[in-house]
């Protein structure tokens, strides 16, 4: 089957098949195929020639015995079909790899032999990635991740140019903003000439933008590198008793090797998120929020409104003196991982508060205008902005952090809150839950207070309320449940350009 050659305006939305970057087979790991073919060359050499040619005694240089015996032509020859057949396997793999855009969904087939094909329907499209490692910066292209509801549904699209990908993925959005036609660029010939200047000269406020100092700041002064410097000086003290002589000092060397790859694992997670920190931005632009980030592999990331299912708006107690804060979003197609997977993909790392209270109606629009009752949930307590406290006996389950739990009903979104030394604001589209459930354990039944579960898409961010009075928390509970089905029933966020008509 002959397929056509991508559009030239890169318009893929044409229900025909196109071919990914010619470079797709060598950036998914023939790159790494190659460097172990290299690296066995390099240490068996001598065995390699002696069993082609049949060259029983192979001195120290491989090159003079093919001299010797005139076998120069012959080892030419072999590397040329050597490189010809690694060069028709990756052709065959590319003609192979091939994905098609309609108005319904995006679709991609690959395997020569085991034939695969992954389908995203447009209207569960939850946003759209574009990564470019280091190796496809270079060779000028661009990965694109489609973020899908529903269990392992995303789709992956590698690699296109990066010019295509960017291309691409204003014609999905487009399609699943619930609008069928794509309007004309508003970009001149003086438009930006890189897809991260395109991201941060679209249309829109930059809303978010994390400096150097801060993204330093930020992992110095986390969790990680507190961990890191109590094990450093920990080791540090068994050194010196080892000096003293103490009979504890042989377990001293036992404990340096010990924590030598925890030290090298931390430094590289603290390096990654460096790393990804800096030049990190975000602009609210007509199809949703962008993010860019990334120095040396670059990710730029759409976020389109309505696709966030819960929200987290937390802050360490290391950085409330520097006043920054950390927003963190459940999305379908983004589930929930370990502890460092949650923090290297939050939507804002680190943040000042006024730069949080810009982004938050850009993804709860609820909230819009609600800069008092935001910051009452960030650092109030007790009934202040009419947030419901817990009441005074639930300080036998947290004895600190009562003061700070509460929460309110507002417009329509949930929010709750809580925390001392780690203080945090949750908020829950009451149009994203799926379900509410009411519980109360043994404990919670001596004291007369029970809990609240909005159910929401799974993530990093926890959405259960707890330390409510018994009776307020049933009253909350068939509160949820009927405007949570009204909410869903009138929802159409997520198909954000049939509200009010095209945009």
């Amino acid at each position: 089957m002959t397929l056509p050659a991508p559009p030239a305006a890169g318009r893929y939305v044409d229900g025909q098949w196109h071919r990914l970057h010619p470079a797709t087979p060598v950036l998914r790991g023939g790159i790494w195929l190659l460097a172990v073919v290299l690296w066995l060359g390099a240490n068996l050499r001598e065995r390699i020639i002696g069993w082609v040619f049949n060259v029983r005694e192979v001195g120290s240089d491989p090159l003079d015995e093919l001299g010797r015996y005139h076998l120069f032509g012959f080892a030419a020859l072999g590397v040329l079909v050597v490189v010809l057949i690694a060069v028709g396997l990756f052709w065959l793999s590319w003609r192979a790899s091939t994905f098609r855009i309609d108005q319904e969904a995006v679709t991609v087939r690959n395997g020569l032999l085991l034939r695969t094909t992954r389908t995203a329907k447009l209207d569960r499209i939850q946003g759209v990635t574009i990564s470019r490692p280091l190796l496809a910066r270079v060779l000028g292209a661009a990965r694109v991740d489609l973020e899908a509801a529903g269990q392992n549904a995303n789709v992956r699209l590698e690699y296109l140019t990066s010019a295509a990908a960017e291309d691409l993925r204003r014609d999905v959005l487009q399609l699943a903003s619930g609008s069928r036609r794509r309007q004309p660029d508003d970009e001149g010939e003086g438009g930006p000439t890189t897809p991260e200047l395109a991201i941060l000269a679209e249309d829109g406020p930059r809303i978010v933008r994390v400096t150097p100092a801060r993204a330093v700041g930020a992992v110095l002064l986390s969790n990680t590198t507190v961990l890191l410097v109590l094990v450093v000086a920990a080791v540090i003290v068994l050194n010196v008793v080892l000096d003293s002589g103490a009979p504890i000092a042989p377990a001293a060397p036992i404990a340096a090797v010990s924590v030598f790859p925890f030290i090298v694992a931390s430094v590289t997670v603290s390096a990654r998120r460096i790393g990804r920190n800096l030049r990190y931005s975000v602009v609210a632009t007509p199809d949703g929020v962008r993010i860019a980030s990334g120095l040396v592999s670059t990710r730029t990331e759409a976020v389109p409104p309505g696709r966030v299912h819960a929200l987290r708006i937390e802050q360490p107690l290391l950085w409330r003196a520097a006043g920054w804060w950390r927003v963190s979003v459940n999305r379908a197609g983004h589930e929930a991982g370990r502890q460092n997977q949650q923090v290297e993909q939050s939507l804002a790392p680190v943040a000042t508060l006024a730069e949080v209270l810009t982004l938050v109606p850009h993804l709860v629009p609820d909230l819009a205008d609600q800069e008092a009752l935001l910051t009452a949930g960030l650092e109030g307590r007790g009934d202040g902005e009419d947030f419901t406290a817990a009441p005074r006996r639930a300080r036998w389950l947290r004895p600190v952090a009562w003061r700070r739990t509460g929460f309110r009903v507002a417009g329509g979104s949930l929010l709750s809150r809580g925390g001392f030394l780690r203080r945090e604001l949750v908020v829950v589209p009451q149009a994203r839950m799926q379900s509410v459930s009411l519980g109360q354990g043994l404990v919670e039944r001596a004291l007369d207070v029970a809990s609240v579960h909005p159910h929401v898409v799974h993530g990093p961010v926890r959405t259960r309320l707890r330390l409510i009075d018994r009776r307020r928390a049933e009253q909350l509970f068939e509160e949820l449940a009927l405007a949570g089905a009204a909410a869903r029933a009138a929802d159409v966020s997520h198909r954000w350009a049939e509200r009010g008509g095209a945009r």
